[in-house]
């Protein structure tokens, strides 16, 4: 670079006149800036462009993962079911036709709860005995089904075994894709030995996870159990090769592997789009600068070297450089324009860092939607019936209270909640605490009326009360004081236990927003303290005192606002 710089600068002192020094030194002036800057603005949004459809090409792999192991776990859950209701009801099923009004009530009862657990995404379930009787589903054709390769296949395996395909044996056909698994019975549990348990679930939420990522990003997705048979893709035609970007993750439940593969014109096509973009411009702006130096004389020489001056030092990375307009001309349109241009590059470096932001923003609720609480509440509920069945009425209602608590800290949808919800999920924790230590420790509430509408940050309250009975109580014993009030439009929450308290060296660790070593937990008190300086600012949040033996005083400190006044002030 230092060579070709010196051969131009003696090229330029070579030339005879002025116009034509001028014409080169224009030349250098807009080919180094601006190629640098195509070069570096190439390299960078390319860098930014891959990134991103990286990112959306794992966030589709894991999403379709995640959805497959979620399907694969809810009929392993129902297998259990089943089982439990055989071992539990000691019911008989025969490899024949019932002869005797009891057997007929015992299968009747079987296959309606064996039909009871059909759903949206359960399509059928059944029971087929080794003479091909099937019990459950009537939509089931026995002869169909014994004549079917998929049957014959399954007759191989001696445990349980899980495919996707397009059943053939029901009495009503269909072109849709079904997840099946088999499982053999090899103990009766009351039914004849050699029974298998068939469930069927509709994989057309998959399919379409699949096509709606291979019509986004022109590629190729497929399903491959653990020996490398492929068990579901919509695009056959497909051609793989050796520079192909791949992608893959391995499923917890069966060991099938997800596989996103994008051809490599694909995955840099939006790259090379740069690249053409970048180049044409530093042409053009290569080809306006030599067109302009040519036409110009030397009463140009001052406003030429100011324009060659700000794209230096525009070059050099000061982006808020101006060139003065000093004429009404051509030459002072041309000012203007580069004015304009680094305006524009200015804000296209701000939108790309909004953007940078948006993405990160995007990336973590992505993360937060992958938890999925459905599962979760249904299986509490669940327990809290059987609790009730089993007259068990502490453990219903200390169910009750964990479900109001869980469902506070699982609901992403809002960030503020009023200070009524907030407290309404601590007294339910308290009143889980209280199921938990029964009467060992006494719970004080003040707070100051007309402060339920106000604000506070989504379950700070909760890891506060947690920290008390984890770390400052023995046993769940001492008295712990909550106020809330309000100072000039400052509303303080003052939480005080009389506990053993933190020692001076464990305050310094928790006073830097550090964990303190060898202990469990230690992160809420910093969560909490970060929330509410991003909410409100760092003048707000939490501060810690404490007293060894004595007791540990919590304060939180944060703006009073409402729902009709947060969107302005925040």
């Amino acid at each position: 670079m230092k060579h070709i710089i010196e051969r131009m600068v003696s090229r330029i002192r070579k030339a005879g006149t002025v116009r034509t020094k001028l014409m080169l030194a224009f030349f250098i002036v807009a080919t180094l800036p601006v190629g640098a800057l195509g070069y570096f603005s190439f390299h960078q949004s390319s860098k930014v462009v891959n990134s991103q459809f990286g990112s959306y090409v794992i966030y589709a792999v894991d999403q379709l993962k995640l959805h497959v192991d979620g399907n694969l776990k809810q009929m392993d859950d129902m297998t259990g079911n089943i089982l439990s209701y055989l071992i539990a009801s000691s019911i008989i099923v025969g490899d024949e036709v019932p002869t005797t009004y009891e057997q007929y009530v015992e299968e009747r009862d079987f296959q309606n709860y064996i039909t009871s657990l059909e759903s949206t995404n359960i399509f059928k379930v059944a029971v087929i005995t080794p003479s091909g009787r099937v019990i459950g589903n009537n939509l089931i054709n026995a002869e169909s089904l014994e004549s079917s390769s998929f049957w014959s296949d399954i007759s191989k395996y001696n445990n349980k075994h899980v495919l996707i395909h397009i059943p053939d044996y029901y009495s009503t056909p269909g072109n849709e894709y079904m997840i099946s698994m088999v499982v053999p019975l090899n103990r009766s549990f009351g039914l004849p030995e050699g029974s298998r348990l068939l469930i069927d679930m509709k994989a057309d939420t998959v399919l379409g996870l699949i096509k709606s990522f291979e019509k986004d990003t022109k590629s190729h997705l497929q399903i491959t159990d653990a020996s490398g048979e492929v068990l579901l893709h919509t695009t056959s035609d497909f051609v793989s090769r050796e520079d192909d970007k791949v992608w893959s993750r391995v499923l917890v439940t069966e060991g099938w592997v997800v596989e996103a593969r994008v051809p490599y014109d694909t995955f840099y096509e939006s790259s090379s789009v740069i690249l053409r973009y970048s180049a044409f411009i530093a042409a053009l702006a290569i080809l306006l600068g030599v067109i302009m130096a040519s036409f110009y004389s030397i009463r140009f020489t001052m406003p030429i070297k100011k324009l060659a001056h700000s794209m230096r030092r525009f070059g050099e990375g000061d982006l808020l450089i101006r060139t003065p307009v000093m004429s009404s001309d051509e030459l002072g349109f041309l000012s203007e324009s580069f004015n304009k241009m680094t305006e524009q590059l200015v804000e296209l470096v701000h939108e790309i860092s909004r953007t940078e932001k948006l993405k990160s923003d995007a990336e973590l609720k992505s993360l937060h939607y992958q938890i999925n609480p459905h599962l979760l509440f249904n299986t509490l509920n669940s327990i809290q019936w059987k609790a009730k069945l089993a007259r068990q009425p502490d453990i219903q209602k200390m169910l009750q209270h964990l479900i109001v608590v869980l469902d506070g800290s699982l609901n992403f949808k809002q960030t503020l909640l009023p200070l009524q919800k907030e407290l309404d999920i601590a007294k339910h924790f308290i009143e889980i605490q209280r199921y938990r230590y029964e009467d060992t420790f006494t719970f004080r509430l003040e707070v100051q009326p007309e402060l339920e509408d106000c604000l506070i940050p989504r379950m700070v309250l909760q890891p506060l009360l947690e920290n008390i009975f984890f770390h400052g109580f023995q046993d769940g014993q001492g008295h712990i004081e909550m106020k809330i009030f309000e100072e000039k439009n400052i509303l303080y929450m003052i939480l005080e236990d009389d506990g053993v308290g933190v020692t001076p060296e464990h305050m310094e660790y928790i006073g830097s927003g550090q964990k303190v070593p060898g202990k469990r937990g230690g992160l809420g008190l910093r969560n909490v303290d970060e929330r509410f300086k991003l909410h409100y600012g760092d003048a707000y949040g939490l501060s810690i005192e404490s007293i060894r033996n004595q007791g540990t005083k919590v304060t939180l400190i944060w703006p009073k606002t409402t729902e009709t006044n947060s969107l302005s002030k925040y």
